[in-house]
């Protein structure tokens, strides 16, 4: 069966790449501006600059371009993490955790209506083995950091731990970040007192 929320084909000339990142970011644009409501395959292709045809030669539907924008957006995540991982240095526990929290939801402080749009999505479209994937590669920065601060935490599980962690930092912000207006200073504080409690939590 076909993966219709696959794209149809990668750009392989730079005029072909730029059509499809206008397209991308057209589409991160009318949802960061309307929401899911205004998100419609003749809207991104007007706000791109590109005929609904080329719009078709890379994304077959309005799902797999929101395919497109959620792993771009998780990429972007990701880099976001990793940079802040290496920035906060021989940092002490709790201000280690701030950064890394405000990394994570830096997507939120960019944009929360496009933020929370992509949580909505990622949730609604079957894309539970990419997601993993991502999961595993913060899982693995996650761990390396830990390794930094063992004399600050409690006797934890590791392989847990980096699989729990990421959950709290996300059920925080699903619960603050994703209201209307957006509370991203209470989500990112409720993150950071949760995480900090389980990291030194003894059972």
């Amino acid at each position: 069966m076909q993966n219709t929320l696959a794209p149809r084909k990668a750009p392989r000339q730079m005029r072909a790449q730029a059509t499809h990142d206008a397209i991308l970011e057209a589409a991160a644009h009318i949802i960061g501006v309307g929401g899911l409501a205004a998100f419609n395959t003749n809207a991104v292709a007007a706000r791109a600059g590109a005929s609904i045809g080329s719009l078709y030669q890379y994304f077959g539907n309005k799902d797999a371009l929101m395919v497109a924008l959620i792993h771009r957006q998780q990429k972007r995540q990701l880099e976001s993490v990793a940079q802040a991982v290496m920035r906060v240095g021989e940092a002490d526990l709790p201000t280690t955790i701030r950064v890394i929290v405000r990394a994570a939801m830096q997507h939120h402080y960019d944009n929360s209506l496009l933020a929370s749009a992509i949580d909505h999505e990622e949730a609604r479209l079957p894309m539970d083995a990419e997601l993993t994937g991502y999961l595993d590669q913060s899982g693995d920065m996650v761990r390396a950091l830990l390794a930094r601060h063992v004399g600050e935490i409690g006797d934890i599980n590791i392989d847990h731990a980096v699989r729990t962690l990421p959950a709290l930092v996300r059920a925080a912000t699903d619960t603050w970040a994703n209201r209307n207006p957006p509370m991203l200073g209470v989500a990112e504080d409720e993150a950071v007192r949760t995480v900090l409690g389980y990291l030194r939590a003894v059972l």
